[in-house]
């Protein structure tokens, strides 16, 4: 692989486009358009050479300024007219970033081109942030790196994580930023008791097992429940709202299986309210499922009755 690294930036078109930028607040979101591709970003404000009069003129303002990255350096120029700027792009390669990342013992998948080197560049693969990573134990490739940028996996964050017990590798440092395991939602989940694996965390976020989640149904009475069965509750949708309605028509303190079987076969408060209205009242909950698997509503009731 340090061969691909090697291979010195081959001979290409020259790199330019057109880019926009959006100012807010202590970021700018900056979208760069080239024939083939365009590259949108949210980059700090102290990236941008570029006065705050300047980037707030009322009329427009000539501004010409560059990002010096590792891999390269991109050169701006165009204008701004509050807050907002539009104009061109060009991109001159760092040559001697190969070798450093030889030196580094960082491999690549793909030669070190011109195109490669811009994408690096945007993204802010630099020398500092591998090195800060390999020094935590993340000795990747090129392309790794240039995902965890992509994906806002900074030392900071590998920190963070480490600190609280948990050591994932690259894939899943990722999927943590990918889904939205945080230290402060690791924190949260467990302060409420669930000092879980990291895949529990991960499912929690994409099925959306959320601290406030957890406190909804404490609330009603639904303590320390298994990590297993908040994720069944929300991937059948048993609710809080869902609960609160079943008790209020006297299925209080339901188990946790009950309430899960209610949501997959469509044992709903409306139900169960129609069934009171047709004269059935107080009917156990084993049979509201099996009532509900045959068919058995309202209306059915009142044209046996009829009869």
């Amino acid at each position: 692989m340090l061969t691909l690294i090697l291979a010195a930036a081959i001979t290409a078109a020259p790199i330019h486009g057109t880019w926009s930028a959006v100012v807010d607040g202590e970021h700018v979101q900056l979208t760069t358009v080239r024939d083939h591709s365009d590259w949108s970003r949210t980059v700090p404000r102290s990236e941008f050479a570029v006065s705050d009069a300047d980037m707030n003129s009322t009329t427009e303002k000539t501004v010409s300024f560059s990002m010096k990255r590792d891999p390269g350096s991109i050169d701006f120029t165009g204008t701004f007219e509050n807050g907002e700027g539009v104009g061109r792009f060009a991109f001159t390669p760092n040559p001697a970033f190969a070798a450093t990342l030889q030196s580094m013992g960082v491999s690549s998948d793909e030669p070190l081109d011109d195109e490669k080197l811009f994408h690096l560049a945007m993204m802010d693969v630099s020398t500092e942030f591998i090195r800060e990573m390999q020094a935590l134990g993340l000795r990747e490739n090129l392309e790794t790196y240039g995902r965890f940028r992509i994906h806002g996996v900074t030392p900071e964050f590998v920190r963070e994580i480490n600190a609280l017990g948990y050591k994932p590798d690259a894939e899943g440092l990722v999927r943590f930023r990918i889904h939205g395991v945080t230290p402060d939602f690791i924190r949260d989940m467990r302060e409420l008791g669930y000092d879980v694996s990291a895949d529990d965390l991960v499912r929690f976020r994409i099925h959306g097992a959320t601290p406030q989640f957890v406190r909804d149904l404490r609330d009603l009475g639904y303590k320390n429940l298994p990590a297993e069965d908040l994720v069944r509750f929300r991937i059948h949708g048993v609710t809080a709202q869902f609960v609160r309605e079943l008790r209020d028509l006297g299925y209080s303190n339901l188990p946790a299986e009950d309430l899960v079987r209610f949501c997959i076969h469509g044992v709903t408060a409306e139900y169960i309210r129609e069934l009171a209205g047709a004269g059935y009242h107080n009917i156990p909950a084993d049979k509201l499922v099996e009532m509900r698997i045959h068919g058995i509503d309202a209306a059915w009731l009142r044209g046996t009755t009829n009869q």
